[in-house]
């Protein structure tokens, strides 16, 4: 069996796969496009991360669409439950049809948690030795001109932080990530619109709610889903504050209402044209 933990980038997928592996003991995997960050730490062990089923795998090295659909309805034809993080839309897994649990946070906050991801997390010193340990054990790596680019973007970023630009430099990517032009536009809207078009309906997770009563919330998105899971274990579940205070590249702030700290009116007024409807769609304050 199959389950889908679905959002746009920054909206608490990771926390939420915290509380759950906390809870019921249930491991899960990262696939279309989401990349497992917690890797580079050496934390993967809080979400119970695995690595992917080797079909899968092959079918999605490969890149044959029919291959990676067969394999994940082998998958979810079987009694062992996979809980997969995602954040690719709804209509690009595949024609699948797959219980889920949508993950949604203010638009605007999850924007600028993604904007800071790129300046901190993937610019990092635990992401520049990752990089060069890959490059060391890896002759294609070596070779990937991509590889050193974004090397060479590490140390650029390293040192423009260093001299105060790193404010800057998150207002420049907020820009990007709010022009339909660019590569890194984050379209928020259509993420979400087709999640909500998906059939079976997803359980809808409201971040602020995960953040306020994780046990609560989780307990009850995974009761909605009807698949018989129990809940194991008693341990106290570790907040958003102590996992931050443990691994701040990571877990970054979890309030809501930081947007306002970065966002010029310009961009405000930007954001409103593009998802304001969908604002007003998920109920969420605007």
């Amino acid at each position: 069996m199959i389950v889908w933990i679905a959002s746009s980038g920054r909206s608490g997928n990771t926390f939420f796969r915290v509380v759950m592996h906390e809870l019921y003991g249930i491991n899960t995997y990262a696939a279309f496009q989401a990349a497992e960050v917690l890797l580079i730490a050496g934390a993967e062990a809080l979400v119970g991360h695995k690595e992917l089923p080797e079909r899968l795998q092959a079918a999605i090295a490969a890149g044959n669409a029919e291959q990676i659909r067969l394999a994940l309805e082998e998958l979810n034809a079987g009694k062992e439950l996979f809980v997969f993080k995602t954040h690719a839309m709804a209509h690009e897994l595949f024609g699948t049809n797959y219980r889920a649990i949508l993950i949604v946070r203010d638009g605007r906050d999850a924007l600028v948690s993604y904007a800071n991801y790129l300046v901190d997390i993937r610019f990092d010193s635990a992401a520049f030795a990752d990089r060069l340990r890959k490059m060391a054990h890896s002759k294609s790596e070596l070779l990937n001109r991509r590889a050193w680019s974004h090397l060479a973007k590490m140390l650029v970023m390293a040192v423009a932080k260093r001299v105060g630009l790193r404010k800057w430099l998150v207002s420049r990517r907020i820009q990007r990530l709010l022009s339909p032009d660019h590569e890194l536009y984050f379209d928020w809207s259509k993420g979400n619109r087709s999640w909500l078009e998906y059939e079976p309906k997803p359980i809808i997770v409201y971040f602020d709610d995960l953040t306020r009563d994780p046990i609560g919330t989780v307990t009850r998105a995974v009761d909605s889903l009807g698949i018989g899971l129990v809940a194991k274990s008693d341990r106290p579940i570790p907040s958003f504050a102590e996992l931050k205070n443990r691994y701040q590249s990571f877990f970054r702030k979890g309030t809501s209402g930081d947007w306002k700290n970065h966002f010029t009116p310009a961009q405000e007024e930007l954001f409103r044209s593009q998802h304001g409807e969908m604002m007003k769609t998920l109920n969420l304050p605007f």
